[in-house]
């Protein structure tokens, strides 16, 4: 029931960390049914994503996507936009390689 014909969401590594089997069938069955049940349904299962979130963060899994305090994994700003990239919209995706270009510039610059 997507409305934006060609439109994908894609999900992020941090989408399948956060993804329940049953939330997503109720997920599915939320377009058919009446808009104070849609509502109702919609705002639990966004508050199970979150509590889902919380645990991810208290617990060690997220440690396995590469999310942690910013001292134990240091990424350059273009290995950041790189992954960003794929979500973007062909105007966004344009700015992105942009800022690629001049981050790259601006680290050779530095090394020479």
């Amino acid at each position: 029931m997507n409305n934006d014909a060609g439109t994908d969401v894609r999900l992020t590594d941090f989408d399948y960390l956060l993804a329940d089997p049953h939330l997503q069938m109720i997920k599915a069955a939320i377009p058919y049914m009446q808009q104070p049940m849609q509502r109702f349904l919609s705002m639990v299962i966004k508050m199970q994503e979150l509590n889902r979130t919380m645990s991810l963060f208290s617990g060690g899994e997220v440690s396995a996507m590469g999310i942690g305090s910013a001292g134990e994994r240091k990424t350059s700003p273009v290995e950041m936009l790189q992954a960003m990239k794929p979500y973007a919209n062909p105007r966004e995706r344009e700015l992105i390689e942009t800022i690629e270009n001049l981050q790259i510039m601006m680290q050779t610059m530095q090394t020479t």
